[in-house]
């Protein structure tokens, strides 16, 4: 086992650790829905909303809180589904979270837990007297494994945020550094990757470092982790291949020195409780053939908000894109897609609580989503395609309070009109605050300023879930027609017995 290490003196006074999840409430069995694109009879073409599968969770779970498609083989595919608050059978762990593999067929039957990590809470023997005197090292009640959950052809990334570990052997406190697991080889290994649980221990360093809050994966299958609490919440962003995960990964040792891999480091003190990888994206934007890394700064910037987009090879700064507001949170979620079918990435941003004055003058909050979209230099011929510094276009949320913009996904081109299409999560729109999805067409031009669709929950009468639409994933093609899917988890969505 590595030795512990010693605290690095903090900068400045000791800071509570800021509430970056969300509180949610414990609620009733929940509900993932999954909405099927239907081949249109005529014209129109949307989301088979009256036709979801339902996957249920165990009660107070939060299952649904993260979701994923899993493709492992063409044409073999189940869903993926996080439980941040479920129980295991890990020993000595209260509510550590799980993520169940749920296959699909045509009546959506039981999801079962993958055994990502099957060791409790590990001990040390600090005093070094026996085993009498075994003192916890790590913490994993109530550390939120499965609150991300990301896949990428036969690997999966699960990740707890709030996993904490004991650094300093004469005190009793505990860092919550975050930890992911990587599953490779569709469920023939398993190795931890947890690049927090390192020597910067503390909140001056990596101590508050929440690892795995956000993650994403390249298309070449690279890993992407943000944590944003990193020294004082300046946030970092961290990247490695599985490859490089894998090779690093001794389970007797709890600091594992992944080499190669990068990350971004300190700043000064002004960029302290920025929350740098709160939300995080990969696209192309450096004009090379190597994915680039987007990573949302929802406090940065005087609590403006930036979003930062850093080269994919060297982690070095390419583009920083400012909100307009303050306090609006932009940043809070972003994603890449094509919207414009001109070949380039575009990138949304999500600034969930943007407000706006109404016709009476009353200020409210209401969202709104940035679209930046990408266009190539006309000389020199090898020179990169640049995004603007100013938005093509801004859409507002509709409903006071809604939150749009909480959650974007790209769709994949839903119409087959060429160009791709964007879901754009309110989670407490709607009537009730249940929460609403809305669909907007991509063109040469940008998006579509109006919805082709809004999806609303699909539950039993006299029940109304919350957060409908908190997280989004589609673009895949499941069901072999030719159009592709859209898995809507409703975070805390309860569904009676």
């Amino acid at each position: 086992m590595a030795p512990l290490p010693a605290a690095a003196p903090p900068r400045s006074r000791p800071r509570p650790l800021p509430p970056l999840l969300p509180p949610l409430p414990l609620l009733p069995p929940l509900l993932l829905l999954l909405l099927l694109l239907a081949p249109p009879p005529a014209a129109a073409f949307n989301l088979a909303a009256s036709r979801p599968a339902a996957f249920r969770g165990a009660p107070g779970s939060l299952f649904g809180f993260a979701v994923d498609f899993y493709l492992p083989r063409p044409r073999s595919f189940s869903i993926l589904v996080g439980a941040p608050k479920a129980n295991t059978s890990q020993p000595n762990v209260t509510q550590g979270g799980a993520v169940y593999y749920c296959p699909w067929h045509p009546d959506a039957g039981a999801c079962t837990p993958i055994e990502f990590d099957h060791i409790g809470t590990r001990t040390h023997d600090f005093g070094g007297n026996g085993s009498e005197g075994r003192d916890a090292v790590e913490f994993k009640s109530l550390q939120w494994f499965g609150a991300t959950v990301r896949a990428h052809n036969n690997s999966i990334l699960a990740c707890a945020p709030l996993y904490s570990w004991r650094t300093v052997k004469d005190e009793p406190g505990r860092d919550p550094v975050g930890t992911c697991f990587l599953s490779v080889g569709n469920f023939s290994k398993f190795v931890e990757y947890a690049p927090c649980r390192s020597d910067l221990n503390s909140a001056a360093g990596q101590g508050y470092c929440q690892g795995g809050f956000s993650a994403e994966f390249t298309q070449t299958g690279r890993v992407l982790l943000g944590g944003p609490g990193s020294y004082f919440w300046q946030g970092q962003v961290i990247s490695a291949t599985q490859e490089q995960i894998a090779a690093a990964d001794y389970p007797e040792y709890f600091i594992h020195d992944v080499a190669g891999q990068l990350q971004t480091r300190q700043a000064a003190g002004n960029y302290d409780d920025s929350y740098m990888g709160y939300s995080v994206a990969v696209g192309e934007f450096s004009g090379d053939e190597t994915q680039d890394f987007v990573a949302g700064v929802p406090k940065g910037n005087l609590t403006y908000g930036y979003v930062t987009i850093l080269n994919g090879t060297n982690m070095r700064s390419l583009y920083n894109f400012s909100g307009e507001q303050m306090a609006a949170y932009f940043g809070y979620a972003v994603a890449v897609t094509d919207v414009n079918s001109d070949g380039l990435d575009d990138l949304l941003v999500g600034a969930p609580l943007f407000m706006e004055r109404t016709a009476e003058g009353r200020v409210q909050e209401v969202g709104r989503v940035y679209l930046y979209l990408q266009h190539p230099l006309g000389a020199p011929p090898a020179a990169p395609p640049v995004p603007p510094p100013a938005p093509a276009m801004a859409l507002t949320g509709f409903q006071e309070f809604g939150r749009f913009g909480s959650a974007i996904a790209p769709l994949g081109d839903l119409d087959q009109d060429g160009y791709n299409d964007v879901g754009i999560g309110a989670p407490f729109g709607a009537e009730g605050r249940q929460g609403l999805v809305y669909v907007y067409n991509g063109g040469a031009g940008g998006l579509h300023p109006e919805p082709s669709q809004v999806l609303r929950g699909h539950w039993a009468p006299g029940h109304a879930p919350d957060f409908f639409g908190s997280a989004l994933r589609g673009a895949k093609d499941l069901d072999g027609n030719g159009y592709p899917g859209k898995g809507l988890p409703p975070r805390g969505c309860p569904l009676a017995r």
